[in-house]
């Protein structure tokens, strides 16, 4: 009865209390600098698409979406200018990136980026942008990207740590609980960045806590469905597999049946990107948006044969049946808030660079109640 009523009216009382805020201090200033770090590079990267429109050749055709240049023609161009070298990856022009990206490597191994005209197919080198180098920061920590992922999954599952362990401090009591929700402006700045290190903390909980989830998840996928699978079953978000007859052989057929082929399996999408045009393995993939160009929330998956132009499997990205499936769906569009316009993209760069407000304020009450002290001493 007494913990139950500390813990109402005087939480501060309570051994629990002051072991959780030691583990929340010390999990704060650990993971401090790679949260301001993710916080302000995801931030920009809400409007990743904009930027790199920005970097893309001035000198390009205007896209016309009616009378582009076909995917084959690009190859065509690209293995004139590169004989020994091959595409894994070739993305279509759409509006806010009105260009062909094709992803190449050399015989040697290294990768390296072009630009084609929308219309004419000409090639354009595109050396690695600043976007990129942000992204990759972000996304990989300028890491191996398998690494990366991982090491970002653990930063992600600290942040959760100090999200549980921060809503359980917030609480101050049935008397004060109502205090941490605002800012009082005509205190002292010390009073002030208490205040706002809670308030910030309080409003932005669901999301910060969204993106340490979706942060582990990409790191530790199959661990997490798993995990999710247990809860309620996983159906449309498992990627179906390869038939075990699938076609091997040196024969290919031509670029453009398997293109054929993809648009007949996905009647209402738009190619967004094809593995491999190259054709040297037996199975490209093909994306094909159900929605708006790029949106990768609802699109057609298709594994296709280069043997014979045979669909082996169609993977309705987004055509989800249970609970478990809408988890792992959300876990993409809720972290990055591309897909819902403007006002949306705005709200989460904020919301990013609130999760940089946040970790300062707490560096800074640190400093406040302790190092201050300590060094004055």
């Amino acid at each position: 009865m007494l913990f139950l009523k500390n813990a109402l009216h005087n939480p501060r009382k309570l051994f629990l209390r002051r072991a959780l805020f030691q583990i929340h201090l010390w999990s704060g200033l650990f993971l401090s600098l790679y949260v301001i770090v993710i916080a302000l590079t995801g931030s920009i990267l809400v409007f990743e698409n904009e930027l790199t429109h920005t970097t893309l050749p001035a000198n390009l055709s205007t896209y016309d979406p009616a009378h582009p240049a076909t995917i084959p023609t690009v190859m065509q161009a690209f293995a004139r200018a590169y004989p020994t070298a091959h595409v894994t990856d070739i993305y279509t022009p759409w509006p806010m990136l009105p260009a062909y990206t094709l992803d190449a490597v050399t015989a040697t191994g290294q990768h390296f980026t072009l630009i084609a005209d929308p219309t004419t197919a000409t090639l354009h080198p595109q050396p690695r942008t600043w976007v990129q180098w942000v992204h990759d920061l972000h996304a990989f920590l300028l890491l191996n990207p398998t690494y990366g992922e991982q090491v970002n999954a653990i930063g992600a599952a600290i942040l959760l740590l100090l999200c549980i362990t921060g809503i359980l401090l917030w609480w101050q009591g049935l008397a004060r609980w109502s205090r941490a929700l605002k800012i009082n402006l005509r205190s002292n700045w010390r009073r002030i960045n208490f205040d706002l290190h809670h308030a910030i903390g309080f409003w932005t909980l669901f999301i910060v806590f969204w993106w340490s989830i979706s942060g582990i998840y990409f790191g530790f996928y199959k661990q997490v469905v798993t995990a999710v699978n247990a809860i309620s079953p996983v159906q449309g978000m498992h990627a179906p597999s390869l038939p075990a007859n699938t076609p091997t052989g040196l024969y290919r057929v031509s670029l453009q049946a398997v293109l054929d082929a993809a648009q007949q399996a996905s009647p209402q999408g738009r190619l967004f990107s094809i593995s491999d045009p190259s054709l040297l393995g037996t199975t490209a993939y093909a994306q094909m948006d159900l929605r708006a160009p790029a949106d990768f929330s609802h699109r057609d998956i298709i594994a296709i044969s280069t043997v014979n132009a045979q669909v082996l499997t169609n993977w309705h990205y987004g055509a989800n049946h249970t609970l478990g499936d809408w988890l792992l769906w959300s876990q993409h569009p809720l972290h990055f808030g591309t897909l819902w316009g403007l006002p949306i993209k705005i709200l989460w760069f904020l919301l990013g660079l609130s999760l940089a407000v946040l970790t300062i304020t707490g560096l800074i009450m640190y400093w406040n109640r302790y190092l201050r002290h300590h060094l004055l001493r």
